[in-house]
């Protein structure tokens, strides 16, 4: 069974533990046999490990305490379990896949725990089930939409009032998370904290707290969430979460801790390949371009690294499989490192802000965002798209048109929309609205385009506006079969 880094419901992989559904003795990477006494309590807060009060043997040894379950080995650093005291008392980490499978994992207090991988213990009825939900899930996202075939006679406006009403919420929530994040990391300089840090411990602090104006004029907050949310939004959904992190690790404190010399694209990029692990042994590397540039990555960091007290991460936290070359993280974080540069050394986020101030026609507004976020590509990565992998055509740009307009549309407005909202800048946060409710992407998606085939508008010319709404409806009501709390499912299905 090949996994492929799709996803079993938890369900399934919860039912899997409870009822033992093995067909051989599991034992650890050093063959001590592992018995499941008692596979404990399901945990049913949404904060923790998945099972409390398990009693299991290993070799001689009897333990009791707590199990996590994952699909795959990586979650557990992806989901943030090495950094939350909740999972402490853990005693064996579960994963269905033994894809990048790791012997053990490491808990906050730093204590060793076996890891086992289930896929090949598996007995045949549930292989087959999985193999079934597999094969389901690589079926068309259209095929999982309830009212496919249905909607034909629910009228046309029916279905876009509603789209454009869920693309205005999603354009809210956006602002919302926007503006906790911004209160977080008001708390976090306050108390001169450095992520990453369980962040349930300050949820009650940021909700009971007032926070007065003026702790937003912190530029500092300002930069660090515009950082974090551009690297998050150059990870597409594969490593979206793991380049999050990287800008938590080498965060904006400690870039500008940098003195100006050192503020350049090749000490930022030596800065974040390093601590994101995938950089080569250079002993190893035939290659004389790559070895000279592996080697001046190494030089650069080797001065910096006394002064970095961050967290550091693994090739195996990175996502290459199915990826576009262009689509590389390492391609990615270097395209992330040139545009850090220009949050530090060219203030890009007062540029931003500048040009909504100064800019009433749309067009032109479009045009000047557009320019600020198009990098094309040079240097390396311009002709690699890993490490000792060349590309057969030279890659043009590190971010074009197609993903400029998605960081506008998901980045830029949502961000502007915070700050001049905060700051009392009425008529530039008119112009923000107005701009979401009319700009028109140079390019969809696979998942907008199947949603307008199964709602009969593929032939609409719809702004973004409604491309946001789809996104909405798709992910929180056609896949949660919240049939009837939608306007259109409401006429289909009533």
């Amino acid at each position: 069974m090949t996994t492929n880094k799709s996803r079993i419901p938890e369900e399934i992989l919860y039912e899997i533990w409870e009822q033992r559904e093995f067909t051989d003795t599991i034992n650890t990477s050093e063959e001590a046999t592992i018995e499941i006494l008692d596979p404990g309590q399901r945990n049913i807060d949404l904060a923790g490990p998945d099972f409390h009060n398990a009693r299991i043997r290993i070799g001689n040894l009897t333990f009791n305490g707590d199990v996590e379950i994952d699909n795959y080995h990586s979650d557990w650093r992806t989901h943030g379990h090495h950094l939350n005291k909740r999972y402490n008392k853990l005693i064996l980490h579960v994963t269905l896949s033994e894809e990048t499978h790791q012997n053990y994992v490491v808990t906050q207090s730093g204590r060793k725990v076996n890891s086992i991988a289930l896929e090949n213990y598996l007995n045949e009825p549930i292989r087959k089930r999985i193999f079934d939900h597999l094969s389901s899930i690589k079926t068309e996202d259209k095929l999982r939409m309830p009212c496919i075939g249905l909607n034909s006679d629910v009228p046309l406006k029916t279905k876009l009032d509603f789209i454009n009403e869920l693309g205005l919420l999603r354009h809210r929530k956006k602002c919302e998370r926007y503006i906790n994040r911004l209160k977080e990391l008001i708390i976090f300089s306050k108390n001169q904290f450095k992520e990453p840090v369980v962040k349930y411990n300050f949820e009650k602090e940021i909700e009971n707290r007032h926070f007065e104006i003026s702790e937003f004029e912190d530029k500092l907050i300002w930069q660090q969430l515009f950082y974090e949310q551009l690297f998050e939004a150059l990870g597409y959904s594969k490593n979206k979460n793991i380049l999050y992190r990287l800008s938590n690790a080498a965060d904006i404190r400690f870039l500008n801790s940098l003195n100006d010399e050192e503020k350049n694209v090749s000490v930022l990029e030596s800065i974040l390949f390093s601590i994101s692990g995938i950089i080569p042994d250079v002993n190893k590397i035939p290659d004389e371009e790559t070895s000279e540039y592996v080697r001046n990555l190494v030089e650069n960091w080797v001065n910096i690294r006394p002064r970095y007290d961050g967290e550091s991460f693994l090739i195996s936290d990175w996502n290459f499989f199915k990826l576009r070359p262009q689509n590389f993280p390492t391609v990615r974080i270097a395209s992330g490192a040139r545009l850090l540069y220009i949050i530090l050394q060219k203030n890009l986020v007062s540029r931003f802000i500048k040009v909504f101030e100064e800019n009433n026609d749309q067009n032109k507004l479009i045009t000047r965002l557009r320019n600020l976020l198009i990098i094309k590509a040079d240097g390396y990565w311009a002709t690699h798209y890993n490490f000792n992998k060349p590309v057969k055509a030279k890659i043009k740009y590190f971010l074009g048109l197609g993903r400029a307009d998605e960081i506008i549309v998901n980045l830029i407005l949502p961000f502007m929309s915070v700050y001049f909202d905060l700051f009392g800048n009425r008529t530039a946060a008119e112009k923000v609205l107005a701009l979401y409710l009319n700009f028109k992407q140079k390019e969809g998606n696979k998942l907008i385009s199947d949603v307008s085939e199964v709602l009969l508008i593929k032939n609409q010319k719809l702004q973004s506006i409604f491309y946001q709404g789809m996104i909405e409806l798709f992910r929180n009501y056609c896949i949660k079969q919240r049939c009837l709390e939608c306007n259109i499912g409401k006429e289909v299905f009533n």
